[in-house]
Protein backbone atom coordinates (compact mmCIF):
# COMPACT_ATOMS: atom_id res chain seq x y z
CA UNK A 1 0.00 0.00 0.00
CA UNK A 2 0.80 3.28 -0.97
CA UNK A 3 1.98 5.54 2.54
CA UNK A 4 -0.73 7.38 4.11
CA UNK A 5 0.21 11.79 3.40
CA UNK A 6 -0.11 13.40 6.49
CA UNK A 7 -0.33 17.34 6.28
CA UNK A 8 2.75 19.52 8.06
CA UNK A 9 2.50 20.85 11.20
CA UNK A 10 2.75 24.77 10.77
CA UNK A 11 1.93 26.12 14.45
CA UNK A 12 5.02 26.00 16.52
CA UNK A 13 5.78 26.36 20.30
CA UNK A 14 8.69 26.98 21.81
CA UNK A 15 9.45 24.91 24.95
CA UNK A 16 11.00 23.56 28.66
CA UNK A 17 9.64 21.80 31.25
CA UNK A 18 8.75 24.11 34.16
CA UNK A 19 10.00 21.37 36.58
CA UNK A 20 14.26 21.84 35.85
CA UNK A 21 14.97 17.91 36.41
CA UNK A 22 12.34 17.08 34.29
CA UNK A 23 14.48 17.77 30.63
CA UNK A 24 15.38 13.93 30.70
CA UNK A 25 11.60 13.15 31.19
CA UNK A 26 10.48 15.24 29.22
CA UNK A 27 12.82 14.04 25.69
CA UNK A 28 10.88 10.32 26.19
CA UNK A 29 7.52 11.79 26.63
CA UNK A 30 7.92 13.70 23.40
CA UNK A 31 9.72 10.94 21.90
CA UNK A 32 6.77 8.66 22.72
CA UNK A 33 4.07 11.31 21.58
CA UNK A 34 5.87 11.57 17.82
CA UNK A 35 5.75 8.42 17.29
CA UNK A 36 2.10 7.69 18.38
CA UNK A 37 1.36 11.23 16.17
CA UNK A 38 2.94 11.41 12.85
CA UNK A 39 1.33 15.33 12.36
CA UNK A 40 3.75 16.44 15.78
CA UNK A 41 7.35 17.23 15.25
CA UNK A 42 9.92 18.01 18.09
CA UNK A 43 13.33 20.04 17.22
CA UNK A 44 15.97 21.87 18.97
CA UNK A 45 16.96 24.59 17.36
CA UNK A 46 20.95 25.15 17.99
CA UNK A 47 20.67 28.52 17.14
CA UNK A 48 18.45 29.85 19.03
CA UNK A 49 18.99 27.03 21.68
CA UNK A 50 14.62 26.41 21.82
CA UNK A 51 13.12 23.54 21.91
CA UNK A 52 10.41 23.62 19.33
CA UNK A 53 7.54 21.66 19.14
CA UNK A 54 4.99 21.68 16.12
CA UNK A 55 1.35 20.85 15.40
CA UNK A 56 -1.85 20.89 13.20
CA UNK A 57 -2.86 23.88 15.70
CA UNK A 58 -2.92 25.81 18.71
CA UNK A 59 -5.49 23.20 20.21
CA UNK A 60 -3.60 20.18 18.72
CA UNK A 61 -0.83 21.66 20.97
CA UNK A 62 -2.68 21.87 24.26
CA UNK A 63 -4.10 18.68 23.81
CA UNK A 64 -0.40 17.36 23.29
CA UNK A 65 0.54 19.02 26.86
CA UNK A 66 -2.45 17.84 28.52
CA UNK A 67 -1.61 14.40 27.65
CA UNK A 68 2.39 15.05 28.80
CA UNK A 69 0.82 16.13 32.29
CA UNK A 70 -1.66 13.49 32.83
CA UNK A 71 0.52 10.19 31.35
CA UNK A 72 3.90 11.16 32.02
CA UNK A 73 3.68 13.68 34.54
CA UNK A 74 5.32 16.46 32.87
CA UNK A 75 4.07 19.88 32.74
CA UNK A 76 5.61 22.55 30.29
CA UNK A 77 6.43 26.35 29.83
CA UNK A 78 5.83 27.51 26.14
CA UNK A 79 6.54 30.98 24.14
CA UNK A 80 6.37 31.93 20.64
CA UNK A 81 9.72 30.74 19.04
CA UNK A 82 12.64 33.08 18.37
CA UNK A 83 13.15 33.61 14.85
CA UNK A 84 16.55 32.64 13.40
CA UNK A 85 18.00 35.62 12.40
CA UNK A 86 21.70 35.65 10.69
CA UNK A 87 24.02 38.87 10.86
CA UNK A 88 26.11 40.08 7.18
CA UNK A 89 28.05 42.55 5.79
CA UNK A 90 27.45 45.00 2.98
CA UNK A 91 30.59 46.78 2.42
CA UNK A 92 34.36 46.02 2.89
CA UNK A 93 36.15 46.40 6.08
CA UNK A 94 39.81 46.49 7.05
CA UNK A 95 41.28 46.83 10.56
CA UNK A 96 43.27 45.13 12.91
CA UNK A 97 43.80 44.01 16.54
CA UNK A 98 46.46 43.03 18.91
CA UNK A 99 45.73 41.36 22.03
CA UNK A 100 49.10 41.55 24.92
CA UNK A 101 48.91 40.70 28.42
CA UNK A 102 51.95 40.69 30.81
CA UNK A 103 51.46 39.84 34.38
CA UNK A 104 54.53 38.80 35.74
CA UNK A 105 55.54 35.38 34.22
CA UNK A 106 55.31 34.60 30.28
CA UNK A 107 52.60 37.06 28.73
CA UNK A 108 50.32 36.99 25.81
CA UNK A 109 51.22 38.34 22.14
CA UNK A 110 49.04 38.52 19.24
CA UNK A 111 48.29 40.81 15.92
CA UNK A 112 46.19 40.20 13.27
CA UNK A 113 45.32 42.46 10.45
CA UNK A 114 42.49 41.63 8.22
CA UNK A 115 40.22 43.07 5.44
CA UNK A 116 36.36 41.91 5.46
CA UNK A 117 34.26 41.68 2.17
CA UNK A 118 30.77 40.31 1.70
CA UNK A 119 30.83 37.32 -0.38
CA UNK A 120 27.60 36.83 -1.88
CA UNK A 121 25.67 32.78 -1.40
CA UNK A 122 26.97 31.00 -5.40
CA UNK A 123 30.28 33.02 -5.15
CA UNK A 124 32.65 29.93 -6.01
CA UNK A 125 35.52 30.24 -3.31
CA UNK A 126 38.22 28.78 -4.96
CA UNK A 127 37.98 31.33 -8.00
CA UNK A 128 37.75 34.08 -5.94
CA UNK A 129 40.37 33.42 -3.45
CA UNK A 130 42.92 32.64 -6.44
CA UNK A 131 41.72 36.03 -8.08
CA UNK A 132 45.02 37.64 -8.48
CA UNK A 133 43.69 41.50 -8.66
CA UNK A 134 41.76 41.02 -5.38
CA UNK A 135 44.83 38.88 -3.22
CA UNK A 136 48.11 39.40 -5.06
CA UNK A 137 49.60 38.03 -1.97
CA UNK A 138 47.35 34.56 -2.27
CA UNK A 139 49.05 31.68 -0.37
CA UNK A 140 46.12 29.49 0.29
CA UNK A 141 42.39 29.58 1.46
CA UNK A 142 39.52 27.85 3.90
CA UNK A 143 36.01 27.56 3.03
CA UNK A 144 33.22 26.87 5.26
CA UNK A 145 29.92 25.85 3.23
CA UNK A 146 27.51 25.67 6.37
CA UNK A 147 27.87 29.49 6.79
CA UNK A 148 29.46 30.69 3.31
CA UNK A 149 32.52 31.55 5.56
CA UNK A 150 35.82 32.10 3.04
CA UNK A 151 39.36 33.62 4.58
CA UNK A 152 42.05 33.58 2.54
CA UNK A 153 46.05 33.75 3.53
CA UNK A 154 47.70 36.83 2.03
CA UNK A 155 50.83 37.08 4.74
CA UNK A 156 54.38 37.87 3.76
CA UNK A 157 57.46 36.87 5.09
CA UNK A 158 56.34 34.65 7.90
CA UNK A 159 55.52 38.13 9.74
CA UNK A 160 52.71 35.12 11.65
CA UNK A 161 53.94 31.46 12.16
CA UNK A 162 51.70 29.41 10.06
CA UNK A 163 51.49 27.66 12.95
CA UNK A 164 48.78 29.88 13.95
CA UNK A 165 46.87 30.10 11.52
CA UNK A 166 44.50 27.44 12.91
CA UNK A 167 44.14 29.29 16.06
CA UNK A 168 43.03 32.19 13.99
CA UNK A 169 40.73 30.65 12.28
CA UNK A 170 38.94 29.33 15.02
CA UNK A 171 38.65 32.69 16.60
CA UNK A 172 36.95 33.93 13.33
CA UNK A 173 34.75 30.99 13.71
CA UNK A 174 33.91 31.44 17.37
CA UNK A 175 33.31 35.15 16.66
CA UNK A 176 30.78 34.02 13.65
CA UNK A 177 29.14 32.12 15.90
CA UNK A 178 28.10 34.23 18.94
CA UNK A 179 27.61 37.39 16.66
CA UNK A 180 28.87 41.02 16.68
CA UNK A 181 25.55 43.56 16.72
CA UNK A 182 22.70 40.93 17.80
CA UNK A 183 24.05 37.83 18.96
CA UNK A 184 23.35 35.78 15.97
CA UNK A 185 25.23 33.50 13.82
CA UNK A 186 27.09 35.72 10.69
CA UNK A 187 27.53 34.10 7.45
CA UNK A 188 28.19 35.40 3.55
CA UNK A 189 31.21 36.44 4.74
CA UNK A 190 35.24 36.81 3.26
CA UNK A 191 38.25 37.39 5.26
CA UNK A 192 41.77 38.25 3.87
CA UNK A 193 44.58 37.83 6.73
CA UNK A 194 47.12 40.11 5.15
CA UNK A 195 49.49 41.35 7.99
CA UNK A 196 50.41 40.88 11.34
CA UNK A 197 53.07 40.43 14.27
CA UNK A 198 54.26 37.72 16.98
CA UNK A 199 56.19 37.86 19.82
CA UNK A 200 58.79 34.33 19.77
CA UNK A 201 57.99 34.06 24.11
CA UNK A 202 54.73 36.05 24.52
CA UNK A 203 52.80 34.45 21.29
CA UNK A 204 50.89 31.17 21.60
CA UNK A 205 47.28 29.64 20.35
CA UNK A 206 45.37 31.59 22.98
CA UNK A 207 46.67 34.49 22.27
CA UNK A 208 46.10 34.83 18.27
CA UNK A 209 42.74 33.13 18.89
CA UNK A 210 41.66 35.55 20.83
CA UNK A 211 43.36 38.04 18.66
CA UNK A 212 41.39 36.77 15.63
CA UNK A 213 37.89 36.75 17.01
CA UNK A 214 38.26 40.58 18.50
CA UNK A 215 39.96 41.57 14.86
CA UNK A 216 36.86 39.86 13.28
CA UNK A 217 34.70 41.85 15.49
CA UNK A 218 36.25 45.04 15.18
CA UNK A 219 36.16 44.86 11.31
CA UNK A 220 32.83 43.73 10.98
CA UNK A 221 31.20 46.63 12.83
CA UNK A 222 32.97 48.93 9.99
CA UNK A 223 31.69 47.03 7.23
CA UNK A 224 28.23 48.08 7.17
CA UNK A 225 26.71 45.31 9.25
CA UNK A 226 23.13 44.04 8.88
CA UNK A 227 20.65 41.39 9.75
CA UNK A 228 19.03 38.79 7.57
CA UNK A 229 15.73 36.90 8.42
CA UNK A 230 14.52 34.08 6.59
CA UNK A 231 12.11 34.32 3.73
CA UNK A 232 9.74 31.77 2.96
CA UNK A 233 7.20 30.28 0.70
CA UNK A 234 3.92 30.33 1.35
CA UNK A 235 1.12 28.96 -0.10
CA UNK A 236 -2.49 29.27 1.32
CA UNK A 237 -5.86 27.64 0.66
CA UNK A 238 -8.71 29.32 1.27
CA UNK A 239 -12.80 29.41 -0.21
CA UNK A 240 -12.61 31.79 -3.22
CA UNK A 241 -14.76 34.60 -1.78
CA UNK A 242 -11.76 35.02 0.95
CA UNK A 243 -8.81 35.36 -1.68
CA UNK A 244 -9.38 39.43 -1.39
CA UNK A 245 -8.80 39.15 2.22
CA UNK A 246 -5.92 37.36 1.93
CA UNK A 247 -4.19 39.47 -1.08
CA UNK A 248 -5.44 42.60 1.59
CA UNK A 249 -3.47 40.95 4.71
CA UNK A 250 0.05 40.02 2.92
CA UNK A 251 1.16 43.01 2.48
CA UNK A 252 0.57 44.25 5.76
CA UNK A 253 3.12 41.45 6.51
CA UNK A 254 5.80 42.28 4.01
CA UNK A 255 4.53 39.18 1.75
CA UNK A 256 4.50 39.55 -1.82
CA UNK A 257 1.70 37.85 -3.50
CA UNK A 258 2.50 36.20 -7.28
CA UNK A 259 0.07 33.60 -8.26
CA UNK A 260 -3.17 32.16 -7.76
CA UNK A 261 -4.10 28.60 -9.11
CA UNK A 262 -7.80 26.88 -8.28
CA UNK A 263 -7.82 23.94 -5.90
CA UNK A 264 -10.97 22.75 -6.91
CA UNK A 265 -14.67 22.53 -4.79
CA UNK A 266 -14.83 26.38 -4.57
CA UNK A 267 -11.14 27.09 -3.31
CA UNK A 268 -7.92 28.96 -4.41
CA UNK A 269 -4.78 28.30 -3.39
CA UNK A 270 -2.28 31.61 -3.29
CA UNK A 271 1.19 31.71 -3.32
CA UNK A 272 2.94 34.10 -1.88
CA UNK A 273 6.72 35.45 -0.30
CA UNK A 274 6.72 36.11 3.11
CA UNK A 275 9.44 36.96 6.16
CA UNK A 276 8.70 34.27 8.84
CA UNK A 277 8.52 36.47 11.25
CA UNK A 278 5.63 38.10 9.77
CA UNK A 279 3.68 35.22 10.25
CA UNK A 280 4.60 32.93 13.47
CA UNK A 281 0.69 33.12 14.23
CA UNK A 282 -0.53 33.36 11.01
CA UNK A 283 -3.11 29.82 11.72
CA UNK A 284 -4.86 32.66 14.27
CA UNK A 285 -5.59 35.45 11.41
CA UNK A 286 -6.42 32.37 9.01
CA UNK A 287 -8.49 31.07 11.02
CA UNK A 288 -10.51 34.59 11.68
CA UNK A 289 -10.41 35.15 7.93
CA UNK A 290 -12.14 32.15 6.74
CA UNK A 291 -14.00 30.51 9.22
CA UNK A 292 -11.48 27.81 10.07
CA UNK A 293 -11.88 26.78 6.20
CA UNK A 294 -8.30 28.06 5.22
CA UNK A 295 -4.99 26.01 5.50
CA UNK A 296 -1.36 26.67 4.90
CA UNK A 297 1.96 25.36 4.13
CA UNK A 298 5.61 26.94 4.52
CA UNK A 299 8.61 26.22 2.55
CA UNK A 300 11.89 28.18 3.57
CA UNK A 301 13.60 29.82 0.44
CA UNK A 302 15.96 31.94 1.58
CA UNK A 303 17.62 34.76 3.45
CA UNK A 304 17.19 39.09 3.13
CA UNK A 305 18.46 42.03 4.61
CA UNK A 306 16.10 43.03 7.47
CA UNK A 307 14.47 46.80 6.44
CA UNK A 308 16.37 49.15 8.67
CA UNK A 309 13.75 50.81 11.26
CA UNK A 310 12.92 46.71 11.96
CA UNK A 311 16.51 46.03 12.06
CA UNK A 312 17.18 48.80 15.09
CA UNK A 313 14.11 46.86 17.19
CA UNK A 314 15.49 43.84 17.05
CA UNK A 315 19.31 44.88 17.84
CA UNK A 316 17.76 46.59 21.04
CA UNK A 317 15.67 44.08 21.59
CA UNK A 318 18.89 41.57 21.89
CA UNK A 319 20.79 44.01 23.77
CA UNK A 320 18.35 44.27 26.48
CA UNK A 321 18.02 40.70 26.99
CA UNK A 322 22.19 40.32 26.99
CA UNK A 323 21.69 43.12 29.96
CA UNK A 324 19.14 40.97 31.57
CA UNK A 325 21.11 37.87 31.62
Amino acid sequence: MDPFIFPTPMVGLAASPKSRGDEAKLSGALAKVTQEDPTFTVERNDQTKQLVITGMSELHLQIVQERLKRRDKVELDTHEPKIAYRETIQANGDGMYRHKKQSGGAGQFGEVHIRMYPFPKGTDPETYAQNKDQFPSYKDHHYDEATNFLWVDCIVGGVIPSNFFPAIEKGFKERMIKGVIAGYQVQDVCVELYHGKYHDVDSNEHAFRTAGSMAFKEVFQKAKPALLEPIVKMEITVPITNVGDVNSDLPNRRGRPFGIDDAGGGMQTITAEVPLAEVMTYNRTLASMTGGQGSYGIEFLRYDIVPGNIQQQIIASAQLADDEE
